[in-house]
């Protein structure tokens, strides 16, 4: 699955389509659909079984308690990021339920680069006395091919990264509730 879908990572400016989300402006990273249907259908398998071994982790965060009744879980349709050199993702949250993002190509070690946040996913929020908090992941190689989940409200960025023209690349998407 992991080699199926870098592949279309590294395509998928060219070929698949582009996504607009509210995350705009200069050096914000373009964003783009997955279209193949195949690595989309093994993607949603793999990513709801992750969702089920997440919540023997985390129970509770599916219980909303704003549905009347129980309702099945989707994938809204998943994206790349193809973050390059000097790009970031702003402090942003997602709709829905779940979000997760799939490190594919990290094309540095953000350990080693002497800015201490360069190149870093980033997780934000306020701890119980209203105090801005953080938690910081040093991304290099190593990472690729790993899945983080999280609640979608929480807010999370991805720094500009430097010293290499090789881009990152990113899957990253949504589990919201099917009510249709």
């Amino acid at each position: 699955l992991y080699q199926s879908l870098l592949k279309e990572c590294k395509k998928a400016e060219k070929k698949n389509p582009r996504m607009i989300s509210g995350l705009v402006g200069p050096g914000v990273t373009p964003h783009y659909y997955l279209s193949n249907p195949e690595n989309i259908k093994n993607l949603t398998e793999f990513v709801l079984k992750t969702k089920d071994y997440y919540d023997e982790y985390f129970p509770g965060l599916g219980h909303t308690g704003i549905l009347s009744k129980n309702a099945p879980y989707v994938l809204e349709k998943p994206w790349v990021n193809v973050q390059r050199q000097g790009e970031f993702i702003p402090n942003h949250i997602h709709d829905g339920i779940y979000s997760y993002s799939i490190w594919m190509k990290i094309p540095y070690d953000s350990r080693k680069i002497k800015d201490q946040c360069a190149g870093t996913f980033e997780f934000t929020h306020m701890n119980i006395f209203g105090a801005s908090m953080s938690h910081r992941i040093y991304l290099s190689q190593e990472d690729e091919g790993s899945i983080i989940m999280f609640p979608s409200k929480l807010r999370h960025l991805a720094y500009p990264f430097y010293g290499t023209s090789q881009t990152r690349l990113c899957i990253s998407g949504n589990i919201v509730y099917n009510v249709s």
